[in-house]
């Protein structure tokens, strides 16, 4: 009978020598990625996560704010069938300095500035607003588009000081999410802690190598979601930066679903749990965070002049009633448990209180998904009508701040006198 070596090992033993060198290799990948990290570029990139709490004070530079980011500052790369711009924007290209001859709008955000799940560019809502504009004004107008993929306030606040302001824009539109800009790049506590990603976002939170592969995971993911082939179908050749590129709005597929059921449906009630009565304590606090940012924000804008308009964007979750009943089920609990309206009525009584102009889509967009779906499917995004309906109520709330009266609004040769009437457009009634 053999004894010693490998050989000679119980399966007891030759699993738990196993178990030892699959550790071994965990913990120097481990150190490997936190030592390489400081160097390397891609690697900084991919241990983003926007659940961190994160100071962006001792960035200096754009190149170093974007690299603080999952897209990272990266000019001339294509993004969703655009190629970003010279400063590593999704839109046109832009010189530093104010614009006398336009009316100028700055767009800041997260994803549903950058892509808003991906959209092609004449979809995406800052483009509709600058066409809504052009039609109800006597100046050539601008809207340009600062949105930086899961990023949250503190972020916008920065990119405000060390790019926007130069533009000297006329007035600043700020997307608030309300799915998760109240806990973006802000510390976390209670039931919402696991909010963007649950066990994996826990784990991702002490170990860089766990970040790392998930981060790899969502890039993957994020290649263009509803196009076919990924970017390489189209030619993006000839493209210069700061243009969309040709072939992608006639590839892209609004109706294909990003995520499985049971992912999505996971998502959305982690999103929803910010709205759990037993969480209010967690939500004073997250908000009381947010505000005094925003009102910093609010506050440079305005000094040097511009106009500063804080839209607040819904989640899915508060305008479909058939995804509230899934998550109900799913979550084994009652809409008693829930207040549903809290983020923006909570939200929006602090900052116009402070004299803040807020733009609460909320109640468009409930009487706008009566005739229609808003978001594209299993997304978390809006599709091109939610864009719509969004570009509409922004366009007449600009206009009418100018002294203009909304007046002459077209999209899809379809005139709009307000809001409103953007909700019947696709509508199933």
């Amino acid at each position: 009978m053999k004894r010693g070596g490998a050989s000679g090992r119980t399966p007891a033993r030759r699993l738990a020598f196993i178990a030892v060198q699959i550790l071994a290799v965990v913990l120097l990948a481990e150190v490997a990625i936190r030592v390489a990290a400081p160097r390397h570029h891609g690697l900084k990139m991919m241990l983003n996560a926007s659940t961190d709490a994160t100071e962006f004070d001792d960035t200096r530079t754009l190149p170093e704010l974007m690299n603080r980011t999952m897209l990272g500052f990266s000019p001339g790369s294509v993004q969703y069938g655009f190629r970003l711009n010279s400063r590593s924007f999704r839109t046109r290209e832009y010189d530093l300095g104010p614009a006398p001859d336009r009316f100028r709008v700055a767009a800041l955000g997260d994803s549903f500035t950058f892509a808003s799940g991906g959209l092609p560019h004449g979809e995406h809502w800052t483009t509709l607003t600058e066409s809504r504009l052009a039609a109800g004004m006597d100046r050539r107008v601008e809207v340009l588009r600062f949105g930086v993929p899961d990023t949250g306030p503190k972020f916008q606040l920065r990119l405000w000081q060390i790019e926007v302001a130069k533009l000297e824009p006329d007035a600043v539109v700020v997307g608030f999410f309300v799915g998760n800009d109240f806990v973006d790049n802000q510390r976390v506590g209670g039931v919402l802690a696991p909010q963007q990603g649950g066990i994996g976002g826990g784990l991702a939170s002490v170990s860089a190598l766990v970040r790392v592969i998930r981060n790899a995971i969502r890039v993957r993911r994020a290649a263009p979601t509803g196009a076919r082939g990924g970017e390489g179908w189209f030619d993006a050749d000839e493209v210069q930066p700061g243009e969309p590129v040709p072939g992608y709005a006639e590839a892209f597929e609004p109706d294909r679903p990003t995520f499985r059921h049971e992912d999505f449906i996971a998502i959305e009630a982690r999103r929803m749990a910010l709205c759990l009565r037993s969480q209010e304590p967690v939500f004073n606090g997250l908000a009381g965070l947010v505000t005094s940012v925003l009102l910093e924000l609010v506050a440079e804008v305005e000094a040097t002049g511009a106009r500063c308009v804080i839209m607040l964007i819904p989640d899915q979750y508060q305008v479909d009633g058939n995804l509230v009943d899934e998550i109900l089920r799913a979550e084994g609990s009652s809409l008693e448990d829930y207040d549903l309206d809290r983020p923006q009525r909570e939200l929006s009584a602090v900052l116009e209180a402070a004299g803040v102009e807020v733009l609460d889509l909320l109640p468009e967009f409930r009487r706008a998904a009566r005739h229609g779906a808003l978001y594209r499917p299993r997304d978390t995004h809006w599709n091109s009508r939610g864009n719509r309906v969004a570009a509409d109520a922004l366009a007449e709330r600009l206009l009418a701040g100018e002294g203009f009266a909304p007046r002459a609004l077209f999209a899809d040769g379809l005139e709009s006198g307000s809001a409103g009437a953007w909700s019947e457009v696709g509508g199933r009634d």
